[in-house]
């Protein structure tokens, strides 16, 4: 009997917390670690991915278009000379390889291969997007998801609710596996309204003692009015003190008033890439998991990169993802810009302002 890949062994979790610390030592190693000590650290796992990226045919193709053979690119230090790609690259490759693809690299018929999760995008930009993760790279990106609510305040004694939907898109999937796999909390998966009715949700924080909420601020912000329509009252029948999602200024005021006073934290992430980056305690800016990506802010027009307090494309290179889909200089299309100056935290990882907008959808006036 063939003997198939197994999804733990795979995923090598004793590395992936070396590599990627989380709880206390997340903390003494974004305050301790020099700059130096982190480009060090960066392109170590850098040379993993690029020599995984060569594997593939998307970026063979990719980077042979662009005169880029094996051995130009010695590390971090020559990842300008890459190519961008964004999603229409993705989409192409599906649609000249289907049904997934070139750029996974991987041979679905080989049994020996690691596991390969599949999801999609939710389609908002377009057509679905076929997502790919192996067992390390997914496991990563729950590991650094939960790191993020645990510095926000994450303690093993709350119980979650998430808001995220499921199906064949990613949110939902990733962040039950964030919390169930690195954390102790206890985790209600309700979803959208369309798959646990909203009144339905509201009935389970009162009853289950929902203390942390996670999911989109638009209906964050519905689920606390149909809470005041069943005359929950908060602080009292429905206990909520803590709010992750995606959400500016004006969303953390107006769902911090409707949640009682709950504080209030955003991050940043896409599908591909999984979280990049995210507040902190100090809610001082969007910390990127530098660890774990080289984040760079790039001019619209010129591809260029910007300088700090410019806006830019974010353009992402996932230095963990060296097993299914690797990701080198993807484009968002997101764009943000870079805090000037120092944490006052003593964090030394670089901060951003979150997400400002869509680089494709902006008006250019000229004149």
């Amino acid at each position: 009997m063939t003997e198939f890949a197994h999804y733990h062994r795979a995923a090598d979790l004793e590395r992936l917390l070396e590599e990627h610390p989380v709880g206390d030592a997340f903390e003494s190693f974004a305050r301790e670690i020099s700059r130096d000590e982190l480009f060090a650290r960066q392109d170590r796992l850098f040379q993993r991915c690029l020599k995984r990226a060569w594997q593939t045919g998307f970026y063979r193709r990719l980077w042979g278009e662009a005169g880029i053979e094996p051995g130009d690119i010695r590390g971090l230090e020559d990842l300008p000379r890459l190519p961008v790609f964004d999603k229409s690259d993705l989409m192409q490759s599906i649609e000249v390889h289907p049904p997934f693809g070139d750029f996974g690299g991987f041979d679905r018929q080989d049994p020996g291969r690691p596991p390969v999760v599949f999801h999609t995008t939710s389609g908002t930009t377009g057509r679905p997007q076929t997502l790919l993760f192996g067992p390390k790279s997914r496991e990563a990106q729950s590991l650094l998801l939960a790191r993020a609510y645990r510095w926000q305040g994450l303690r093993a004694g709350d119980v979650v609710h998430s808001c995220y939907g499921h199906g064949t898109v990613n949110g939902g999937h990733y962040v039950r596996e964030a919390v169930l796999h690195w954390t102790n909390a206890v985790f209600v998966s309700a979803g959208t309204g369309l798959e646990t009715p909203s009144v339905r949700q509201v009935g389970l924080m009162r009853d289950f003692g929902v203390t942390v909420l996670i999911g989109f601020a638009d209906y964050l912000k519905r689920l606390a009015e149909v809470a005041a329509t069943e005359a929950l009252v908060m602080g009292k029948d429905i206990r909520v003190r803590m709010i992750s999602g995606h959400m500016g200024p004006e969303d953390r005021t107006v769902l911090q008033r409707m949640w009682g006073g709950a504080e209030c934290y955003d991050w940043y992430g896409v599908g591909d890439t999984g979280i990049v980056a995210a507040e902190g305690p100090d809610r001082d800016g969007l910390y990127v998991m530098e660890d774990a990506h080289y984040l760079e802010l790039l001019d619209v027009d010129t591809r260029s990169a910007v300088e700090a307090g410019q806006e830019g494309d974010m353009v992402c290179t996932c230095l963990f993802k060296d097993d299914i889909y690797p990701i080198l200089r993807f484009n968002t299309h997101d764009v943000s810009r870079q805090r000037t100056g120092t944490s006052a935290a003593g964090y030394q990882l670089r901060r951003i302002d979150g997400f400002l907008g869509r680089s494709d959808n902006m008006v250019k006036i000229k004149g």
